[in-house]
Parts: C-alpha cells; sequence; structure tokens
C-alpha cells in the first residue's frame, strides 16, 4: 500500500480504521465488514431455523409429506486474517518476511471450526493470529515462530482427540503463553483464547 493510498482512502465509518469496502454508503473495514456479514447470517439462520421447524410441525401434525424443501443453512462467515489492513488470500509464499504458509493453514482451521460451529473459538484464534500480525512490537523472525505455533495450536484443535499430541500441545501453549505476556495487544487476545484452548483440549 502506497502512502497515498493511505492518506486518501477513507475511514471505517463504524471504528475508525482504513476502509476496505463500502456497504449501502457505509465505508467498512475488514473487521466491521466481517461483523456486518456475520449479523446478517445470524437473522437468516435464525429466520431459516424457525421455517424449517414451522415446516416439519405442520408436517406432524397434518401427516402430509412436506410440502416445500427445507432451507438449507450455509455456513457462518469464517474470521478474517489480515495484515497492514489487507485480508490475507496469499496461498503460501511470503510477504516481506513473513511466512503466510503458516497464515493460510490457520485460516483452513479457522474454517472448520466455523463449520462445526465453534464461532466464538475461531473469533478468538483470528484475533490472536492478527494480533501477531499486525504488532510493531514483534520481529518478522518471532512473528512466524509464533504463527507456526498458533498453526500447530489451530490444527490440532481441529484433529480428532485421539490423533492430538498432549505433549506437544502442552509445550507449545507455554511458549506461546510466555511469548504472548511481552506485548500488550497480543496479551489481551491470548489471554481470551488461552482457556478456550485449554478447555478444548482437556488441559487443567
Amino acid at each position: 500500500m502506497t502512502e497515498e493510498s493511505q492518506k486518501t482512502r477513507p475511514n471505517c465509518g463504524q471504528c475508525g480504521k482504513p476502509a476496505v469496502m463500502v456497504i449501502e454508503e457505509m465505508p467498512l473495514c475488514i473487521d466491521c465488514e466481517y461483523k456486518f456479514q456475520q449479523s446478517r447470517w445470524m437473522v437468516f439462520a435464525q429466520n431459516a431455523a424457525m421455517y424449517n421447524m414451522a415446516d416439519r410441525q405442520m408436517t406432524a401434525v397434518t401427516g402430509m409429506p412436506h410440502l416445500s424443501s427445507q432451507i438449507d443453512i450455509p455456513n457462518a462467515p469464517v474470521p478474517p486474517l489480515h495484515y497492514n489492513n489487507q485480508n490475507v488470500t496469499v496461498q503460501g509464499g511470503t510477504v516481506g518476511a513473513i511466512n503466510f504458509g503458516n497464515v493460510n493453514d490457520i485460516q483452513v482451521s479457522l474454517q472448520t471450526l466455523t463449520q462445526n460451529g465453534e464461532i466464538g473459538f475461531a473469533d478468538a484464534l483470528a484475533d490472536v493470529t492478527n494480533a501477531i500480525l499486525e504488532s510493531n512490537e514483534i520481529a518478522e523472525d518471532q512473528k512466524n515462530e509464533l504463527l507456526e505455533q498458533v498453526a500447530f495450536l489451530s490444527s490440532q484443535a481441529t484433529s480428532e482427540p485421539n490423533d492430538r499430541k498432549p505433549g506437544m500441545i502442552k509445550s507449545v501453549l507455554g511458549t506461546v503463553s510466555e511469548g504472548a505476556g511481552a506485548v500488550k495487544a497480543l496479551s489481551d487476545a491470548w489471554g481470551a483464547v488461552e482457556p478456550l484452548l485449554k478447555g478444548h483440549f482437556g488441559i487443567g
């Protein structure tokens, strides 16, 4: 992103960050656009679920076959990962010194968690990843180490319990916790996801 484009880009109408799109004449940043899409999905999913339930109840009461098809409810939006306020869509490779292979692996895990209905868990992991990517206090090599560790934890979170590696999970959790404690923004994000990870893995 050039310095000129940063100056001319409008700010998000919700939070004031640089906007990347306009929805109904409202400029929105990546995170606020995700919240907008998530709220729309929640309304649609709720209405569709109520319609499907009413259809099943009518069938049960009348004894007649379904007169209409059940509405397919799509998966919830996947929380975005971004770097310098740009959506991460790189399939491997590097941007600067950041290895986006790990980021892509995290994206895959976020999609799986979202499909499994664990939206809050996916959001918390996305917040940690974005805190790492956007921090000015972490050196590039340390960022890559932390991203690799988060990628490992997120992949383990989507693995079958019998396929997980408890010893490595505990070790990586301790390493990330130690590294996150030195950076305020990362510490806050990690503080939100760490208990979710421990609960998911059954670690006391």
